[in-house]
Formats: C-alpha cells, structure tokens, sequence
C-alpha cells in the first residue's frame, strides 16, 4: 500500500511539473509573438509621423559619467554639451526633455533597439558597422579622436614605451577606445572598466599603466580632476558620434537630423561647441589641396604604422581568412618630391576584397580627405591620387573587407609607390600577429547562410536575447570567465571558512575584548556593500603601497566578506548544540579544544551546512561584482560581447554558465535540509 502511495505520488508530481514546464514554454512562445509582432507600445506623436515612449517627451538614455559631454554636477543636477544639445533638438521638435537616470553604457544600445523605455542614446556613441546593425544612427554630431594618459613621472612616457607584457590599460568595456588598444597595443593588457571614472582611478592608484580615452573626455578628467595625470599622445582617430535611434523609428532619425541641420545652420551649435570646448569646432573634409606636414624629416617614403581591427567573434584576435580592416599609415619623404601613387600588397594567400578605400592626410589632429581612385591588381591595391600628396605629409589609408593568409603568422604588407614618376619599393609595414580560423567562426559563417536563423533573428525578441550567431561565440568566449569565476569561488570560500570560524569562537567567547572585536568586524562587513568593499581594496590599497594583482584581491575581498556571514552562520550552529552536552563532557575531564573538536562541532556542522552551501551559491554569484573594477570574470566578457553587439544574448548565456552552478547546488541543498529533518524527527 505504501509503495502504491509512493508511486501515485511520484506519477502526480511528474505529470505537475509537465504542465508548469508546457505552461512556462507557452507563455514565452507568446510573449515573443506578442512582442514580434506589436514592437513596442511608443504613444504616436500628435505632431509628426514618428513614436515616442511618452506622448510630448524625448526621452534619453545616457551613462551620464562622460564629462563634458554628459555628466552630473554636484549639485545632482544633468549638464554637459550632448546633455544641452539634447535639449536643442527637443526645442525644435516641440518636445520636452527627458533624460533617463545614468544607464551602464553597454545597455544603452540594447534598450534603443527595443524603443520600450527610452527613444534615443546619446553618450559618445561611436557609429560603427556592428552598432548600425542594431540601431540607426542620426548624422554625426561631433568629431572626436583618442587619447592616451598616464599617472606623471612613472617612466610611461611614450605609446611603444606601453607596448609590453606585463602593462595594463584601463580602458571602459565595449567602446572604441577598447578597440583601439587592443589593435594598437597588443602586447598590452586591457583592463576594462564600467566607466571612465573608474579607469582613470585605476590610473592614479598604479592598478593601470595607462588609459585610453575619447579624447575630449581624457582632457576634461586631467584638467580638472585627475590633475596628477598627462596626455602622453593624441591620436587622430577620425571617430564621429551620432545619436542612436531604433531601426523601427526612422521618422525620428529623419527629425532628429532635420533638427541637427537647423541648429547648426542657425550657428547655435557653434556657440555651445565653443561654450564647453573653448573653441570653433573644426573637421576635416574632402578637399583637392593636400596639406603637408613639416614634421616629416626622412628623405623617403617611411611606414609608420599597420594594423589589423580585430575579426574574432567574442575575441581579441585577428583571422586569417575572414574578412578585417586594415589601417596603414606612412609618411612621405621631405626631399623626393610628390607622391602619385601607392600600391599595397599583401602576402601570398591574402586578397583585398573592397575598393571603398579612404584616404586621409594627417596634420596634428586635422584630417583632411584626399580624393583618390582605387582599383584592384591581383593581390595588389592600387590607389591612385587625383592630385600628388605633396612630399613632408602623413598618409593614413584605411582599407575594409582585408582577408589576411589562412595559417598563423606574422604578416606585413609591402608593396611600391610613385615619386616624380619614379616607381620604388615600399618599406615593409610592421607586422601583423594572425591566427588560423576557428571552428566557431565557421560556425557562425553557417548559420549567417541559414534561412531559418534569418527568420528567428527577425524576431525582436528573439533576436535580442537568444541570437543564435551570438549564443555560439558566447559560450566559447565566456568560458574563460566562467572558469576564473569558479576559481575565485573555489579559492575564496575555503579561505573565508577558518576566518568566519574563529571570529565565531571570539563572539561567544569570555572575554569582552574579544567579543568587541568580532561584533565590529562582523557588523561593519555585513553592514556595508561588497561593491564598497571592493572599490576600497582595489583602489584604496595600491594607495599605501599594497600593489596585489587582480585576481588574488578579488579572491581575498571576496573570502573577507563572506568569512563575516559564516561567522554568524557557525555561531548559530554552536550555540544550536544542547549546553549539557558540553557540561557532560567537561565533568569527564575533556579540555574546551577537545570538547569543540569532538562533541559540538560535529554536531553544529551538521546543522550548518545547508546554510553554508546557500552561502557558497552567494559568493560565486557575487563574483560579478569583481567586473566592475577589471577582473576578467563572467560578467565582465558578457558586458564586453553586449557592448560590442548591442545585444543582451551574452547575459543570457552568462546566467546559463552561473544556473549550471545554482540549481545543482540548490537541489542538494534541499534535500540535505530534508534528511536532517527526517533525523530530528526519530
């Protein structure tokens, strides 16, 4: 009869959990056709054909952290230059403006595409290809470049000087800035951080060598607040800010630009340019008349520079066989006259795939566009210039869609040019470091063919949080994150179990000095957030001289923390142990230390290991917190793949590597729970 019940029992509990598994699966299929196929619920705007998020109100998200274009005083109040721009253009749609508290940069993106919670981004939101396969963008609002900076007189005084191991760069996860150290400096580390704040901390603090910066940004922070700091190098990126603007609103994009052009034909976009920049905006332009350099002192053509953008899907690394950008820059010889024309040649195995070539003539900071034709000769690109570039300049050639060799190995492009009609070599361009294809990228490469995931990613919903292309370079790319996080847990509890031990035998001890001191130390770690915690070790430590590296910090503010919750946990336990118990043994002549070890230790453990195991579940999921300041955990390669793609797919797969963990820990937690209390009660 009882094995009838049991068998009934087990029979209902499996056809329940049927019906709530047939449920939750029914109720996200019609979330995603819901979602699908109504976009989002944006109130039509009475005056124009375009929506917004709430009637008569341009809504904004900004991270609110990138001074002086969009920051918080110190009064609480929004200002900044995009901040009063922003508000230029609500005026002239007839609209009031409504910025969003500060956003973390990587989710702003994201939250446009959708267009549930805010209409537009605008935080210095590079436009690139990636980002313009998510979003719109209006026209360009400002010119920007980047920057490099350092703590003063610690020897870091050039960019090749921060080429090295063992250097790290602070730079804000998934911006360009990001992109540019790891194309430019790839024998350094990057460290990223959640915000320029943060990364020039890391700076003053010695945690960083260096920071990479939009370059308005990086002169704001050293002038005014980061004072112990220098520019070390300016670099003439060409970078354009738009702002971004859901692919389903286009209307908006086309008011928003309509508006742009006004203010700035009216020259009230000039006066603020000059209000927050101390100066005329200025940008380079197309033009026939090549401006020439005079800081050019070799009597023939040198190559300064060849890099490759990184192709690797979650990656830092640059393919072979799939497509990339390449940036080549030379400069011409002051004494061998003008340059008519330019051919680069890869080596055998690599093609360039794309005549959309721009070239540009660098002066300082100004660009000025060169007006060149380009076709293709065999393996090689031939770039031919409308008018010579005059001898003494610098030339900046930046060529898309650049397949280098399949096999590993360092490349450098080589080539000829024409000077006064006379054909010569060029020098051979510093090497570019690529690796053989992987298996995810070919991966990728076929479900870019598939109908079908053309289908599912036209899905909104689908498309932004379970993109199939991205779900297969997430896994990969965050295994690595994965695998630091169980390391940190792994370490990290077992350290924290002996401390939280003793300052429990100091709480329940006689003597009250002791017992002042357990209470303290128990109550200020439990009283204050880990994230204060962190920023004070990493940031604060450094400060005195205590340079830990990274991870073994994290591991041991993480072990601090948490010994202060198994304190309580483990004096709960002791105290939980009948008292006669331990008076029955001492009355047989057993020391306090044998009493402990054998009568009620074994005894608390038993009852404290459910709560100990939850708690070991909060430290590795507390882990995440370690990205803020730079630890390369899970979080942190997920907020990198969001930032990059604009899409939350990374976090989904993040919470499947943290869910491998949680639920197999929690079930057995609760079925020790359950045999302990089948125990008590024989």
């Amino acid at each position: 009869m009882k094995r009838h019940f049991e068998r009934r029992h087990h029979s209902t509990r499996v056809q329940l959990t049927r019906h709530i598994v047939c449920a939750f699966a029914t109720v996200i299929v019609a979330l995603a056709t819901i979602i699908g196929a109504s976009g989002c619920s944006s109130s039509q705007n009475a005056s124009s054909t375009y929506t917004l998020v709430e009637n008569g109100k341009l809504t904004v998200a900004s991270d609110l952290a990138t001074p002086p274009f969009e920051y918080v005083n110190d009064s609480g109040e929004d200002q900044g230059f995009t901040y009063e721009l922003m508000g230029m253009i609500a005026d002239e749609l007839g609209l009031e403006l409504n910025y969003l508290p500060a956003q973390k940069f990587d989710g702003i993106i994201p939250m446009v595409k959708q267009g549930v919670k805010t209409d537009v981004g605008a935080c210095n939101i590079t436009i690139t290809d990636e980002r313009k396969e998510e979003v719109d963008f209006t026209d360009p609002y400002i010119d920007s470049n980047q920057g490099v900076a350092v703590a003063k007189n610690t020897g870091y005084d050039t960019v090749d000087s921060l080429n090295a191991p063992g250097v790290k760069i602070a730079v804000q996860s998934g911006t360009t800035s990001e992109e540019w150290a790891i194309e430019n400096l790839p024998q350094a580390t990057t460290v990223n951080f959640d915000d320029w704040t943060a990364a020039f901390t890391a700076v003053m603090s010695g945690q960083c060598q260096a920071v990479v910066c939009d370059l308005p940004v990086e002169q704001w922070m050293v002038s005014n607040s980061f004072t112990g700091m220098e520019i070390i190098k300016e670099v003439p990126t060409g970078e354009q800010f738009g702002i971004a603007v859901s692919k389903d609103n286009p209307e908006l994009t086309q008011a928003i630009n309509d508006a742009l052009a006004k203010i700035k034909s009216s020259g009230a976009y000039d006066k603020l340019y000059e209000k927050w920049f101390g100066m005329a905006p200025t940008s380079g332009s197309d033009n026939e008349d090549a401006s020439s350099s005079d800081d050019a002192t070799g009597t023939s053509l040198a190559v300064t520079s060849a890099t490759a953008k990184s192709n690797e899907d979650g990656g830092n690394g640059v393919l072979g066989g799939i497509a990339t950008r390449l940036t080549w820059e030379a400069t011409t010889g002051s004494d061998e006259g003008d340059v008519s024309q330019i051919e680069l040649e890869l080596p055998e195995g690599g093609s360039f795939e794309s005549t959309d070539v721009k070239v540009t003539l660098l002066d300082g900071l100004n660009q000025t566009g060169v007006k060149a034709s380009c076709s293709l000769d065999g393996s090689k690109l031939v770039i031919k210039f409308a008018d010579p570039v005059a001898a003494g300049s610098q030339i900046r050639v930046v060529v898309p869609d650049v397949v280098f060799p399949s096999n590993a190995g360092a490349y450098a492009v080589t080539g000829s040019y024409v000077a006064v009609g006379d054909k010569r070599d060029l020098p051979e361009s510093p090497t570019i470091s690529v690796s053989e294809s992987t298996m995810v990228q070919e991966i990728v490469a076929w479900l870019d063919a598939q109908p079908w995931v053309a289908a599912w990613n036209s899905n909104p919903f689908l498309g932004m949080f379970c993109k199939p292309q991205i779900i297969v370079t997430s896994i990969v790319s965050l295994f690595k994150g994965w695998g630091i996080a169980l390391a940190v847990t792994a370490i990290g509890f077992p350290l924290a179990i002996p401390i939280g031990l003793l300052f429990a035998f100091m709480k329940i001890s006689h003597s009250r000095m002791l017992r002042g001191i357990a209470v303290t130390y128990i109550n200020v770690l439990r009283g204050t957030p880990l994230f204060l915690q962190i920023c004070i070790a990493f940031f604060g430590f450094p400060m005195i001289g205590l340079n830990v590296p990274n991870l073994p910090l994290g591991v041991g503010v993480l072990a601090i923390n948490c010994s202060a919750y198994l304190a309580e946990i483990f004096r709960a336990g002791i105290e939980s142990v009948p008292h006669g118990q331990a008076e029955a043994a001492y009355s047989l002549g057993m020391t306090w230390s044998q009493v402990m070890s054998r009568i009620v230790i074994p005894q608390a453990v038993r009852y404290v290991i459910p709560t100990m195991t939850s708690e070991f579940v909060m430290l590795y999921k507390d882990t995440s917190l370690l990205s803020s300041v730079g630890v390369m955990e899970l979080m942190l390669f997920s907020k990198n793949l969001t930032a990059t793609t604009g899409n939350i797919t990374p976090y989904i797969c993040a919470a499947l590597y943290y869910l491998v963990v949680t639920i197999p820990l929690i079930h057995i937690v609760t079925k020790v729970e359950h045999r302990l209390a089948e125990r008590s009660k024989r």
